[in-house]
């Protein structure tokens, strides 16, 4: 498929690198640039099923710790990779009208002749994605699929308009807050529109560089698929045809019904001022909004209440929260704050649309006044 990911944010790089093996991609950011610029979100990992810790840079050529190597990119466009001779630095060819490459490396080749075994390594692969704009994506041809970073109203209308005219079949979106599927479409009327919901972890890296292309890391659960997908029947199973494992059909509920979990805990965090150890010390709260939230989300009968309650207990949380800090290959203790204080609007937002549907939501309002009392002091 010829996929473009709106917004050269953490999700849209990190999603791309995902799908740049397989399928032709490209990252469109909604700021005009003279030319297409090259990306190369990293994929950590605790253990290399390849055994070289070598991972694969910009080119050929690659540092061993993942850097751009330091020849000079040729008479090509520099940004993009191109070596003046149509191809890519690494000799791969390029999409002419919109910088994107039709293929990459395989997740597990970390270098060209990879040695059997496992290895220990903080970085398992690198992929170059292009990141160009609306006009050479729709200059470039016929899309397949749109995916969506950014909610659908908080779209610029220049985009929203510039995703129209792209005409793409199928537009998905990654947002989980009540009422944006239905937003989205109304607003892309000519488009089936299915929800992606990510199975992946990315964040934009602190010290990372767009000059680079380094600024966005990225964690994904080896052989499982990278987005769960729902939709209208027939909508979904093309989807999963053309996209393969990559993606998982599931109902509706099974993407909108995990925020209802982990968002609760999500808003304390961040109503903690990003601390994890506060978060850990005060997890009462959050289990009640959480328990308030999924008897809200799923209009679960009365007697199975308490057996909700006990699922998103305290206790439960505090053993999820510690397994995460040993299994994720990402200090998830610092990088949990990071992410979710950028997208506090969505969490309020996400707790708002569950307070408004539950007749009993004490602990969700104790939540959306708290965070709104700390947003207001930051």
């Amino acid at each position: 498929m010829r996929i473009l990911f709106q917004g050269a944010g953490a999700i849209g790089l990190a999603g791309a690198a995902l799908f740049t093996d397989a399928h032709e991609v490209a990252v469109v950011s909604r700021r005009p640039a003279a030319r297409p610029r090259a990306a190369y979100p990293r994929r950590v990992s605790v253990i290399d099923p390849s055994g070289d810790q070598r991972p694969i840079g910009p080119g050929n050529g690659s540092s061993g710790d993942g850097e751009p190597d330091d020849s000079e990119p040729g008479d090509g466009e520099p940004g993009n990779g191109s070596s003046g001779d149509g191809s890519s630095g690494d000799g791969r060819p390029v999409n002419d009208r919109s910088g994107a490459q039709p293929r990459a490396h395989a997740d597990g080749d970390t270098s060209v002749e990879a040695s059997s075994g496992w290895a220990m390594t903080r970085v398992a692969a690198t992929r170059r994605v292009t990141v160009t704009d609306w006009d050479r994506a729709r200059e470039a041809g016929r899309w397949d699929l749109i995916v969506l970073s950014t909610r659908p109203r908080d779209l610029d209308p220049t985009v929203a308009s510039a995703i129209r005219q792209t005409c793409a079949p199928v537009i998905a979106i990654t947002s989980q807050v009540d009422g944006d599927l239905d937003r989205a479409r109304t607003q892309f009327p000519d488009a089936e529109v299915a929800v992606f919901g990510p199975a992946f972890v990315s964040e934009r890296v602190a010290d990372g560089d767009a000059a680079t292309g380094h600024e966005v890391r990225y964690w994904a659960p080896p052989a499982a698929p990278r987005f769960l997908v729902s939709g209208r029947r027939e909508t979904v199973k093309r989807l999963v045809r053309e996209l393969g494992r990559l993606v998982m059909p599931v109902p509706h509920s099974a993407i909108a019904l995990p925020p209802t979990v982990f968002i609760p805990y999500v808003a304390e965090l961040s109503i903690r001022g990003g601390s994890w150890v506060q978060l850990k010390s005060h997890l009462n709260r959050p289990a009640r909004a959480a328990a308030e939230a999924v008897r809200a989300r799923s209009r679960l009968p009365l007697p199975l209440s308490a057996s909700v309650a006990k699922a998103v207990s305290a206790p439960v949380a505090r053993a999820v929260l510690e397994a995460m800090e040993a299994v994720l290959p990402i200090d998830v203790t610092t990088y949990a704050g990071r992410h979710f204080g950028r997208h506090v609007g969505q969490t309020r937002d996400m707790l708002s649309g569950w307070a408004a549907g539950a007749s009993a939501t004490t602990a969700l309002r104790e939540q959306i006044a708290a965070l709104d009392a700390a947003v207001a002091v930051d």
